[in-house]
């Protein structure tokens, strides 16, 4: 109520209304069978119709035109399949909004190109984000020998990356082998990101370098906006802390920022508990990892009140004090829960075993992009500077939202422009 703090958007759009409560982020698996693709596909579309956003990875489907044994015909590759996700994602709405994913498949993967150019044709897979998981391996070859040649890697045997040909109804009817060095992937990398946005990149060794629960094995893939990297049928619980609200006479209100931080901890690690997915493997994962990501919003509204410029060295120094605060609140606070509830069951599996450490959570700080919950608080979203002061949002009907940034507004009222000058700035 006091704009301190709010749930992530499916627990507060399920909360009370008999639906059941589930997290926004999920990662689930698809093994290189027919079996496990569909299933998955099945699992995917009941967590859709819930609300949740998922996460894939591509790297174990076979490439486009290798033989497959029970139909005794080939494959057609990653991207083929990406696509009937893609149609069948189209057609689940979620209260009301189309439901979010990401694709990552790896650099080594003999297909990678395929995912490349995927959306080259703008509207394609249009309910999918992209990412390419790149190695150490790939970027000191990047950094040091730009020029030699890049080879794919399938079964433990070297291969060169593959051009997948289509038929202009999009069936595989081939792949052509492609000479390319290290450079040339990266730039064609570049050039469709620069194109559209997409793909993204994912450092996926730096990933595992930070995997809090080593003994589940490497994390392949990340929720929509990879903000989460979660191990196959994880999620995390979100929440984030409004930090517009905790500026008193341009000053950091700090004691009322680690009450906050310990409620809402304690608050997301309940709301695990209350967790009810439609695929039980999901559930169970739930209870014995009680990941919780807490992150913040309304960041550039706090430095536009204490008047620090976002791009300072002062701003870069109040971010990291701020994240501190709250981090290190989040993880006492976690360790003063697990003293009467018990630390989560999985923490054998995890990195804080041999740290001597109990928490109740494996993971708990993360920063989300806050779509929903920023514009309902009305507060700067993420991390992020605005991108506009004065805006208009048009929502998926069309409806159109004017939006302009209230200590904006109050700046403007000070400088006693106009009113001429005021309705140009409006506009």
């Amino acid at each position: 109520a006091s704009k301190e703090y709010a749930p992530a958007g499916r627990t507060m759009t399920n909360t009370g209304t008999g639906a059941a409560i589930i997290a926004n982020c999920i990662v689930l698996p698809i093994h290189d069978s027919m079996e496990s693709i569909f299933q998955t596909l099945k699992d995917a579309a009941l967590l859709q119709q819930a609300g949740s956003g998922l996460g894939f990875a591509l790297d174990e489907l076979r490439p486009a035109m290798t033989p497959t044994k029970r139909s005794r015909g080939v494959s057609s590759g990653p991207v083929s399949f990406l696509k009937v996700y893609n149609e069948a994602f189209g057609t689940i709405k979620q209260q009301g909004r189309h439901g979010a994913n990401m694709a990552m498949m790896s650099v080594n993967h003999p297909d990678i190109l395929d995912l490349i150019r995927a959306k080259e044709v703008e509207g394609e897979i249009s309910n999918f984000n992209v990412s390419i998981k790149v190695s150490d391996e790939f970027m000191k070859a990047l950094t040091e020998r730009p020029d030699t040649q890049w080879l794919s890697e399938w079964n433990g045997a070297k291969t060169k990356p593959h051009k997948v040909l289509r038929a202009k109804n999009g069936s595989v009817i081939g792949v052509e082998d492609i000479d390319i060095t290290v450079k040339q992937l990266f730039d064609e990398l570049v050039s469709y990101a620069w194109t559209n946005g997409e793909p993204g990149i994912v450092f996926i060794d730096e990933v595992n370098r930070t995997n809090p629960l080593p003994g589940l094995g490497d994390i392949y893939s990340s929720n929509p906006c990879g903000e989460q990297f979660l191990h196959p049928y994880d999620n995390c619980n979100l929440g984030s802390i409004n930090l517009s609200v905790f500026v008193k006479n341009e000053k950091v209100d700090w004691s009322r920022l680690k009450f906050v931080t310990k409620t809402a901890v304690r608050l997301m690690d309940n709301v695990i508990d209350l967790f009810d997915f439609p695929v039980p493997q999901v559930t169970e994962l739930a209870q014995k990892n009680r990941r919780i990501g807490l992150g913040i919003m309304g960041f550039a509204d706090m430095l536009y009140q204490i008047g620090i410029p976002y791009n300072s060295e002062e701003g870069r120094k109040l971010g990291e004090k701020v994240m501190k605060t709250i981090n290190d609140t989040a993880h006492a606070m976690s360790a003063e829960i697990a003293k009467s509830k018990g630390a989560f069951p999985n923490i054998d599996k995890s990195i804080y075993k041999k740290k001597g450490i109990k928490p109740r959570n494996a993971a708990l700080t993360t920063v989300a992009p806050t779509g929903s919950i920023s514009m309902m608080f009305d507060c700067s979203s993420g991390i992020e500077p605005n991108f506009a002061l004065s805006f208009v949002k048009q929502d998926k009907d069309g409806h159109q939202y004017h939006y302009l940034n209230r200590y904006f507004e109050s700046a403007l009222k000070k400088a006693k422009l106009k009113k001429t000058k005021l309705e140009e700035i409006r506009a």
